[in-house]
């Protein structure tokens, strides 16, 4: 390795490193350096999501784990697909393995040395490159991709026989192994312009990434790391050296570099010439494309429904109920009650229609006259909106499904022109949201709400009792408490909507408060296993910020919420994989994800990996009653109509074809 004098770096400080806050994926080393990575990351505020075969550290906060064996390029698309690449501020990918002293071929007909420490980056790059950091906030430097191999170690690569079908050699494979690795730098760079991309030679590092190469000889294995370790960092050392680099500000605007393991600039290996890498990367996708296409059993498209599609469409145990799958229709309002809350005849056919699905949550339905924030939804607190509900949870009932009600109350979220007794709306504090609302007369401005007192808070807790109550004599199967999406709940938790200094107010503590008080509330009048409650940590709607303690305050509301043993909890996923994986840790019990526009392809991913028991679906449950069918049989989905959304007649509503009528009747 030659030093690359046109780069200097000062000397980069790991205590001086700002990582806190960074959402960074680490792709394979699970067991050595990849591993030290991550928890070196997470230690430092970091949201990090590891791949790999195994995960050694569940109880350290701040990680999550993809499961994935990167022999296989269908793993390493779904791997992509899984990677929440739009808000990613770094992505790392690690030291693979070294070829055996036989060759080795994977499933899909691939030397496994070039299978996983190159063609999978490769692939796992390719899918993810477009999508890198365009969901991150403005301001923000462009995402970073290090590739770790042994750039600048002189070794240009054999193009013509990769797979070393023709002739094999351990050390000769994984020389191009780790050209191709310098190669994935040097074309990334001077194709992704929204993306700076870097080497990383380590060096000398004691893991065991020889063992595959020593023939799975043990204490050869053991002997040699030894001595490795008596001249060499560790994984740990080399990781707390390196972090600097990864994050530091200096590489900002530049792209293509490579460095040592002291974190010193380095010249490409001579002899990678842009026509030997366009022939060497036109092999390998070839590879690729051949691995793909000859064994039509692991393409993406299979995985899911022989694997994915197996366990969405398994039984799974909610609160006292068994679900006949594991899919979820998700809460959507859609403002088509009468004016005094009481759900109309047709909800009876559009939730009927849509009970093929495990479990569904309805809509917001307030528990209060004050609960309520838009027009024509339904309520669950007068004898007449009990009854209309009952000949709704019949329906579900007689169809095999099971049924929660969610109940909403709307807070500041609301327009007094929108409820029948036309007051003021209220919330922790008298803060508006800044935004307008839909009203009979149109577009209003939310007027400023009206603080609750303590007293009122306590009255409030109280109407969630009782319309849980309701609910259930209602034929309900449980409640779902709505405590996302900017409604009271998550005003109570963000410091942009709640200035109180009493109880409830202040401290993350203060600020839970009042969620876990309806919480218990309910459980107690109606049993923890029909009490379940939704969440959106870090959404920012209408004027909500959780500010700086959002993990903090989530990690010690899912604490408390576990020792009451609910039902579920429903996250709705907005993009932040590290504190969803948090609070994955955290909840004893049944999680159900939303991530909202959700491809089909990756439907089931969620549970597969075992990041939830089940997933929900909103609009694609909206515009096809028999969903469930449809992804059982490949068919194409119905496109959601997002003018008839809200109020209106059957039109948008219960008149969404099915393929087969009668099984929706």
């Amino acid at each position: 390795m030659k030093i690359d004098p046109s780069l200097r770096l000062p000397e980069l400080s790991l205590s001086a490193a700002h990582v806190a806050g960074k959402e960074i994926a680490i792709v394979g080393g699970t067991g050595g350096l990849g591993r030290a990575l991550a928890k070196v990351l997470a230690a430092r505020g970091a949201r990090v999501t590891v791949v790999g075969r195994s995960f050694r550290d569940p109880d350290q906060p701040g990680i999550s784990f993809i499961e994935a064996d990167l022999n296989l390029m269908s793993e390493a698309v779904r791997v992509a697909a899984m990677l929440p690449a739009e808000s990613l501020d770094l992505v790392v990918f690690t030291t693979g393995i070294i070829a055996a002293p036989q060759r080795e071929v994977t499933a899909e007909g691939l030397e496994r040395d070039m299978a996983v420490s190159y063609l999978s980056r490769l692939v796992i790059l390719q899918e993810i490159e477009k999508r890198l950091g365009q969901k991150r906030s403005a301001g923000r430097a462009r995402p970073r991709v290090f590739i770790m191999g042994y750039p600048g170690s002189g070794q240009p690569g054999k193009v013509g026989d990769l797979n070393a079908e023709q002739s094999y050699s351990a050390m000769g494979v994984h020389m191009n192994t780790v050209a191709g690795n310098e190669m994935l730098v040097l074309d990334a760079a001077k194709r992704l312009p929204h993306v700076g991309v870097f080497g990383l030679n380590p060096g000398l590092i004691k893991t065991d990434i020889r063992s595959n190469f020593l023939g799975g000889k043990k204490l050869l294995s053991a002997t040699i790391e030894w001595l490795i370790g008596l001249l060499n960092p560790t994984a740990e050392a080399y990781a707390e050296h390196i972090v600097p680099l990864l994050i530091t500000p200096e590489l900002d605007g530049k792209t293509g570099l490579m460095f040592n393991r002291k974190a010193q600039a380095i010249l490409p290996s001579p002899g990678l010439t842009p026509a030997h890498i366009e022939a060497f990367l036109s092999e390998s996708g070839a590879l690729v494309a051949r691995a793909r296409s000859s064994n039509p059993a692991q393409s993406p498209n299979r995985i899911l429904k022989e694997h994915s599609m197996t366990q969405i469409f398994d039984p799974v145990k909610v609160g006292r109920y068994t679900l006949s799958n594991r899919i979820v229709m998700a809460p959507m309002t859609r403002s088509r009650a009468e004016f005094d809350g009481t759900p109309k005849a047709l909800a009876i056919t559009y939730y009927k229609e849509r009970a093929s699905v495990g479990l569904i949550v309805s809509e917001g339905t307030q528990p209060s006259e004050d609960g309520q924030g838009y027009l024509c939804t339904p309520g669950i607190f007068t004898d007449a909106q009990v009854e209309g509900w009952k000949a709704i949870t019949q329906a579900v009932h007689d169809k095999g499904s099971r049924l929660f009600i969610q109940l909403m109350h709307a807070g500041r979220m609301s327009h007094p022109d929108n409820t029948p007794h036309h007051r003021q709306p209220v919330a922790p504090s008298a803060i508006a949201p800044d935004t307008p609302m839909f009203t009979m007369t149109g577009m209003q401005p939310i007027p400023e709400p009206r603080a609750l007192t303590t007293d009122e808070i306590r009255q409030t807790v109280a109407d969630f009792r009782f319309a849980a109550r309701r609910a259930i004599e209602a034929g309900a199967d449980g409640v779902e408490i709505h405590g996302a999406n900017a409604y009271l709940v998550q005003q109570f938790f963000a410091p942009s909507a709640n200035a109180r200094t009493d109880e409830y107010g202040g401290s993350v503590e203060n600020r839970a408060r009042f969620a876990i008080e309806v919480a218990k509330a309910i459980a107690e009048e109606i049993g923890p296993d029909r009490t379940a409650i939704r969440l959106s940590p870090g959404a920012k709607l209408w004027g909500i910020d959780e500010g700086s303690e959002a993990l903090a305050l989530y990690a010690h509301l899912t604490t408390e919420l576990s020792k009451l043993g609910l039902a579920y909890v429903h996250v709705m996923h907005v993009g932040n994989e590290a504190l969803v994986a948090e609070i994955r840790k955290l909840w004893s019990g049944t999680l159900i994800l939303n991530r909202p526009g959700r491809p089909r392809e990756q439907v089931g991913s969620d549970v597969v990996s075992g990041l939830a028991e089940l997933e929900s679906y909103g609009q694609l449950v909206l515009a096809n009653p028999d969903f469930v069918e449809r992804l059982k049989t490949d068919a194409p989905m119905n496109a959601p109509d997002q003018a008839t959304y809200y109020g209106g007649d059957a039109t948008g509503y219960t008149d969404y074809p099915s393929l087969n009528p009668a099984t929706t009747a």
